[in-house]
């Protein structure tokens, strides 16, 4: 059995044709966008579970839950990838949009 890695969609693309299965590991953009985060200044508090306590870990820290906002998915990449300033307490308001924040 051959064991085969690439690096993104174009070596997916290559290397499925020929493969009994694919397997995508998707930890190198969480691990840099915290890298990301922690380098501009920012806290990361993790959190092991994703339920209700969750919601109250970051309500208990004045955090801001990272999961259940998909609609700020892309636009967080975007600000995290540019190092964008946003405002925190605009950010921390589920009401208001991501890119609303922005200072």
């Amino acid at each position: 059995m051959t064991v085969s890695f690439g690096w993104g969609p174009v070596a997916a693309r290559v290397l499925a044709p020929a493969a009994a299965c694919v397997v995508v590991v998707d930890v190198l953009s969480f691990t840099t966008s915290v890298g990301v985060a922690v380098e501009g200044g920012t806290a990361v508090l993790p959190y092991r579970r994703r339920d209700a306590t969750a919601a109250a870990y970051a309500r208990e820290n004045d955090a801001l839950l990272a999961v259940g906002r998909p609609r700020d998915l892309a636009q967080g990449r975007k600000l995290i990838e540019t190092a964008t300033a946003v405002d925190p307490a605009r950010a921390a308001d589920p009401s208001v949009p991501l890119k609303a924040a922005v200072r």
